[in-house]
Order: structure tokens, then C-alpha cells, then sequence
């Protein structure tokens, strides 16, 4: 396996020392690759001991992201609590203003920070990288307010070097698609329920199924809006009886694919 470059080397090296800094260090593992790296980073830096994961569980994710956050854990050798939360029950999320993602991460980081101080952590950080803060990102005042530091950022380590460093530590989610919250799929101002989430979820794990793995599906009431990157769109259309009959059967009418292709933050668009 080749190793990275040497600037990207240099960065690593940057984020162990970072690391180091801290006592105890608490990482919001969502089981992306991000995070995944940080998490390893930090046992390289500490040792298992003082290296704790939480994750939360939300009808707003994906159930895989769980799993893999258990098994990134698991192959790290650190404990992992693993948080319930149901985020539809605060009016801020549910009406999903532009600002939900600030609110929705203030919430989480609030309830994994309680958990944190309880165990004595010293720092609580995410795995928001160098790329992150360029995109618009409410969410990131909530990590502001409640103290939690991005050490990717910190040092500079952009989602390309993520990738990178995370083969090069054989961390198993390295090539793992960014797979965020499914409220993302959501234009703002459209409320998020239990039955809309399952539509978008149902939707992707069928496409995902079918072999697409780079994919939204944007919820727009009755139509879902299918994102996939240019180059995968004459498979689309050579399977497109199968993904209309199971899509409509997720509970949309009409199903559409998107012309300009795969954009990740896509419903930002009117925004920045």
C-alpha cells in the first residue's frame, strides 16, 4: 500500500501532536470516515484508555452509520456508548428552518457532552475537516458554543487527505460514501416527519441495492428527486422500470432524475 504524500504525512503528524495535547479525549464517532480518522488518530496519540467513541441513534440516519460506528470501534479497541435521540421532538428541527443543522447539532453535542464530562473526558471533538469550512455550515456554532474542536480542521487535513490517511491506517470505512443526516434531503421549510424519513431511506437502500453507491434522494412531496454523478446515468436508465416500481413503492407518485448529476449539499444552493 502506498503511503501518502509527504505534505499529507506532515498533517498527520501535526494531528498527533495535536492530539497529545489532551488528557483524555472524547470523538463524536457518526461512522464516516472522518470521524473514523480521528478516532484513530487519537488512540495513536493516547492509547485506548483514554479514548472514548458516542454515537448517536436518530430516526434521522441511517441505521448503517451505527454499525459501522460500532464496528470502528470495535477494530479500534474503544468503548463506544452508543445515544438515543429523537430530534422530530424539538419544533426547531422538525420545521427544519436553514438553521436546523444548528440546532440539531447543538442538541446532540449537548446530550454527548453530559455523557463526556460524566467520564471524565478532557476535550470533545468531530471529525469536521478542512473542506467542511467552506460549505455553509450552521452547525458549526454549535460546536463553537458548546467547546467541541475539529482537529482535522485544526490541522488543515482536507476530505481528500481524510480518504488518504484512512486507506494508509486500513480503517475499514476509508472509501465510505459521505452519507449525512437525511434531513439533508429535505428543502428547507418543509417539515421532517417519521413517515418522510423512512420514504427517503426506503428510496436509497433500494438504489444503494442496485449497485449505486454515490446517491440522494431528495424528498420533494410527492417526487423524489434522484441524484447520482453523471457518468452512472445510462445505468440509471437502463434499470429505470425496476427503480420507478420500487421507489413508488416507497410511498413517492413521481420519480426523477436530477440533470446536473450528484451535488453533495445541493439543497444549500439557493443559500450560498
Amino acid at each position: 500500500m502506498n503511503d501518502p504524500d509527504s505534505v499529507t504525512l506532515f498533517k498527520w503528524k501535526r494531528l498527533i501532536e495535536w492530539l497529545q495535547a489532551y488528557d483524555r479525549i472524547g470523538v463524536a464517532l457518526s461512522g464516516g470516515v472522518d470521524s473514523a480518522l480521528v478516532c484513530a488518530a487519537a488512540v495513536k496519540a493516547l492509547g485506548t484508555k483514554k479514548v472514548t467513541a458516542y454515537t448517536i441513534e436518530s430516526p434521522m440516519e441511517l441505521t448503517q452509520g451505527v454499525e459501522d460506528a460500532r464496528q470502528i470501534a470495535e477494530s479500534l479497541g474503544v468503548n463506544l456508548f452508543r445515544i438515543p435521540l429523537d430530534e422530530l421532538e424539538i419544533e426547531d428541527i422538525r420545521s427544519n428552518p436553514p438553521r436546523r443543522c444548528y440546532f440539531c447539532k447543538r442538541e446532540r453535542l449537548k446530550i454527548i457532552k453530559e455523557k463526556a464530562d460524566l467520564s471524565g473526558i478532557t476535550q470533545l471533538v468531530d471529525g469536521s475537516n478542512a473542506d467542511d469550512l467552506s460549505d455553509y455550515r450552521p452547525g458549526r456554532q454549535a460546536l463553537l458554543e458548546l467547546g467541541v474542536l475539529s482537529p482535522l480542521a485544526e490541522v488543515g487535513i482536507n476530505k481528500a487527505e481524510v480518504r488518504q490517511l484512512a486507506k494508509w491506517q486500513v480503517i475499514p470505512v476509508w472509501d465510505k460514501p459521505s452519507t449525512p443526516c437525511l434531513a439533508s434531503r429535505f428543502p428547507y421549510g418543509i417539515e421532517i416527519n417519521h413517515q418522510r424519513l423512512q420514504q427517503i431511506a426506503c428510496a436509497e437502500e433500494i438504489l444503494r441495492k442496485i449497485g449505486f453507491t454515490e446517491l440522494r434522494v431528495r424528498y420533494h412531496e410527492s417526487v423524489a428527486r434522484i441524484e447520482v454523478p453523471l457518468k452512472e446515468f445510462d445505468s440509471v436508465i437502463a434499470q429505470r422500470e425496476i427503480i420507478i416500481g420500487a421507489v413508488k413503492n416507497c410511498g413517492f407518485l413521481y420519480v426523477t432524475l436530477d440533470l446536473q448529476g450528484f451535488r453533495s449539499g445541493s439543497m444549500n444552493e439557493g443559500l450560498i
